[in-house]
């Protein structure tokens, strides 16, 4: 379902925002600070301070939903991606992703005229957890005639 094109815009200098549920369906939003891909298993593992976004870590803990949109700042291609997540514990592994996330998107932003000091709320890579999320489906979110399409695994 996750090709090389789609994963490696995942990985790169997007941003993440992550949706979650808690038990009376009240929404709640964060971000991630990096995404590792697994296209054999169309997994995605998303790093989320969870001293940051507590209740994002427990709503996933507590019902599993995870709704993740990536969209690179300069020209606002997105895609959302939909499925069920849980709580795996941070390895170096994503805590090494969540610190090159960090620079690279601070580096972008930065390049796209906002301040570091704007940006830093934004990247907070404290006491990181990682949502594991299975993709079910995926979304074109790039604003124009396909935003909102379903993206066809053999895309």
């Amino acid at each position: 379902m996750i090709d090389a094109e789609l994963a490696s815009f995942m990985e790169s200098a997007v941003m993440i925002i992550v949706g979650t549920c808690d038990d009376v369906l009240r929404p709640q939003v964060g971000r991630a600070v990096g995404a590792i891909v697994d296209r054999a298993t169309s997994s995605v593992d998303l790093i989320v301070s969870e001293w940051q976004w507590p209740e994002t870590i427990a709503n996933v803990r507590w019902n599993g939903r995870l709704a993740v949109t990536f969209a690179r700042p300069s020209d606002y291609v997105s895609y959302q991606v939909k499925g069920r997540a849980m709580v795996v514990p941070a390895l170096a592994a994503h805590r090494a992703c969540a610190v090159r996330y960090v620079e690279a998107m601070t580096a972008t932003l930065v390049g796209n005229g906002l301040d570091a000091r704007v940006t830093a709320p934004w990247l907070v890579d404290r006491e990181p957890a990682a949502l594991r999320l299975a993709a079910e489906m995926i979304f074109i979110q790039t604003p124009g005639d396909m935003a909102g399409q379903r993206l066809e695994p053999s895309r």
